[in-house]
């Protein structure tokens, strides 16, 4: 009796569900698919779920797409050169530094990236990773970028506007570095600096990284008291004169690799945001620099569209490409670093990050850093490659954003730029300060 009880207690259960239509099976985005609030499920697993709750809750919607060109291809020439003689050559060590596998020591130069091939397996890859993002962009020579940064509140719109520029002089990953003299060991200076508005105009940061295990001298110039002061490497940190940005956000992480901790969780696919359309032409100055042609190439953002419903700080023209990507758990080793675990997704091919999810320190969500990429490339296909068109820190307990603009026809960036290397010096920074 019990048994024909439970036989038709099943059957009576098969009979009920059939009766009902299947729940629907997400079919994959797909170019030309609008990813909005009323299909986000579709992009499940394709992005932090950070940035998908913003589709979900009307912020912005997601055009997914193609380029017509192949990302994995653009790099540059002494990337492309040096791919095959890097396999192998090179590896990390205990101390977080690239370390060459013949001698077991610090290679005096390395050409393009130290580690072409990735394992995912191999417990260091999340380090590797990391280095072959710097030398991709060592690879691009010494570069000057004027941007602007604007900051947009969610119920308060547009707020305020600052202008800067973004300098590095690199001493190595870039062959005609090879011939500079390097006897601190340098790795690369950087340099950023305010232009605009009046109340920040001066304030400048200048950065030495070094190639050994010292941490990165960084110094910041204070125009109210018209001196350059050493900041600690906790400072790194700390909110960027107001914004939602630290200094260690540029770029997805700008601080030194072995400074943190890095875990490969896994590789995957994501919905990566890019500029549409052809890479944007680069043409050659008289000083042998590569620059972009001028064109009326731009992104606008919500509150510069009368009328539009979502975040105010939501980008309009991209669209979002599917792309191999590496997410890296990344841990301060610094205890009084302002950030706790953070995620970094980053492009398998590229190695640019895309997006970056930040928790306090007590574990708790706190804010996403996250960028788009745009393509370049001369007429004669010599040179390609691939950099950021925008960047953006998205605070989502403030209800806040600051949004970096790189790609706008009033900013003329440089690549392989002609640097005078007395500016990143003490003496010399303080004086282009003045």
């Amino acid at each position: 009796m019990t048994i024909r009880r439970v036989l038709m207690f099943v059957l009576f259960s098969l009979l009920w569900a059939a009766s009902f239509p299947p729940f629907p099976v997400l079919a994959e985005p797909a170019p030309g698919d609008v990813i909005d609030r009323t299909n986000w499920q579709a992009a499940e697993g394709l992005m932090p779920e950070e940035v998908l709750n913003w589709v979900k809750r009307g912020d912005g919607a997601m055009v997914v797409g193609t380029v017509p060109y192949d990302p994995g291809r653009f790099l540059p020439p002494v990337a492309l050169a040096n791919r095959e003689a890097n396999i192998g050559r090179y590896d990390v060590d205990g101390d977080g530094l690239v370390i060459d596998v013949k001698t077991g020591k610090l290679p005096k130069f390395i050409d393009g990236l130290p580690f072409p091939e990735i394992d995912p397996a191999d417990p260091k890859a999340g380090s590797k990773i990391m280095y072959d993002k710097y030398y991709y962009a060592y690879a691009c020579g010494n570069i000057f970028v004027p941007f602007q940064g604007r900051w947009v509140g969610r119920k308060t719109g547009f707020e305020r506007e600052i202008g800067c520029e973004y300098w590095t002089f690199v001493f190595d990953g870039w062959s005609p570095a090879r011939k500079l003299r390097n006897p601190e060991n340098v790795e690369m200076y950087s340099l950023i600096r305010l232009l605009s508005p009046y109340d920040i105009r001066g304030t400048n940061i200048l950065t030495w990284r070094y190639r050994d295990k010292r941490q990165d001298s960084t110094f910041a110039y204070v125009p109210a008291i018209r001196r350059a002061r050493r900041m600690s490497p906790a400072n790194r940190s700390d909110a960027f004169v107001g914004s939602d940005f630290c200094v260690d956000d540029a770029g997805g992480y700008g601080g030194k690799v072995n400074a943190f901790g890095w875990k490969l969780v896994k590789k995957a696919d994501q919905l990566v945001p890019f500029y549409p359309g052809e890479p944007v032409p680069l043409v050659e100055n008289d000083e042998g620099e590569w620059e972009p042609k001028p064109g009326n190439r731009r992104i606008t953002y919500g509150h510069q569209k009368k009328g539009y419903q979502g975040a105010p700080w939501w980008p309009q023209e991209l669209i979002y490409v599917k792309r191999p990507t590496y997410i890296l758990e990344c841990r301060a080793k610094d205890r009084y670093y302002n950030y706790g675990v953070q995620y970094l997704w980053i492009d398998a091919e590229t190695y640019t990050p895309t997006y970056k999810v930040i928790h306090d320190r007590s574990g708790a969500y706190w804010k996403v850093e996250w960028q788009s990429m745009a393509a370049s490339a001369s007429a004669d296909g010599t040179l390609h490659m691939v950099g950021l068109s925008s960047q953006m820190a998205v605070d989502d307990r403030a209800g806040h954003a600051c949004y970096l603009v790189f790609l706008d026809p009033k900013n003329t960036a440089r690549d392989f730029a002609h640097l005078d290397r007395n500016d990143f010096s003490l003496g010399g920074f303080q004086k282009l300060c003045k």
